[in-house]
């Protein structure tokens, strides 16, 4: 046993790293500054972005495989039922962070309006953005990682792991004070609930589903930043009527928080309402 669970962290922190590493290079935008030609803009993420999700794509299945376990076996496949899942789960995704954007307007005192600069190509291009960059994430970390560790420890301390670990890698040097702790927390408590419903279901479609169906709704609808030429995903359709820095950094993100800590217990009961299936 102790030699199982030994086996389960150390591949799971190699895998961690490996894609870390990546993450920093590809998402974050390193391997642009060491690129000997300029590259285009307005392309330059969707392409990295890509490219870190076929190479979790590829580590996963490699990893996996070492370990005797398949893409389907982790839950990754175009089934009909991990289809399904998806889309079920990118309406509920959308439908409550939709909740989520019209409470933060009222508890932050503002409205939404229509971007002068809205446009469908737009938005349809932030769609398309945002499920890549959620494949690569969910691939990150859940499927081969989350399983390992539930194989060595169970399921409650791979899902602590992972919540530790998403929240360490979440600290940003440029924030401090309430600000560092909701950029810390939310993507915690986001690994809670969308590590619940990886295990329950036994799948990442539904994980999926609701990771871009929520990321299309705060980024390609409901958008909190301020229109810059040169951001990844074009601006959303709705904009705040005010200058969000005037605005309580309390009222615009706490309404995440709980959100967060009520879907949490929500998918822990239902988790655990019948028997797990990963």
């Amino acid at each position: 046993m102790p030699s199982t669970k030994l086996h389960s962290l150390f591949r799971t922190i190699f895998f961690l790293l490996i894609l870390l590493i990546l993450d920093i290079a590809l998402r974050k935008g390193l391997l642009l500054h060491f690129l000997p030609f300029p590259f285009p803009q307005q392309f330059s993420g969707l392409f990295f972005y890509l490219v870190f999700a076929l190479i979790a794509l590829y580590l996963t299945r490699k990893f996996g495989q070492k370990d005797g376990m398949s893409l389907r076996d982790l839950g990754i496949s175009f089934a009909a039922e991990n289809r399904k899942d998806f889309g079920w789960g990118m309406l509920w995704g959308i439908g409550l962070w939709g909740i989520l954007s019209l409470v933060q307007g009222f508890t932050a005192g503002f409205s939404w309006i229509i971007r002068p600069d809205f446009s469908l190509f737009g938005v349809v291009y932030g769609l398309i953005f945002i499920f890549i960059a959620d494949l690569g994430t969910e691939l990150y970390y859940r499927g081969y990682p989350l399983t390992t560790l539930k194989n060595g420890f169970g399921h409650k301390l791979a899902i602590v792991f992972m919540v530790l670990f998403v929240g360490l890698i979440s600290y940003s040097p440029g924030a401090e004070g309430e600000l560092l702790m909701y950029v810390m927390l939310i993507p915690a408590l986001h690994t809670l609930f969308f590590s619940i419903i990886y295990f329950k279901t036994g799948r990442l479609g539904a994980a999926l589903g609701i990771h871009t169906g929520a990321n299309f709704v705060t980024i390609s609808v409901f958008d909190l930043r301020p229109g810059q030429a040169s951001q990844s995903i074009p601006s959303g359709i709705f904009q705040p009527n005010t200058d969000i820095h005037g605005l309580s950094l309390t009222a615009l993100q706490l309404p995440w928080v709980i959100l967060a800590i009520l879907f949490s217990a929500a998918v822990y009961f239902w988790w655990k309402g019948s028997t797990v299936t990963k």
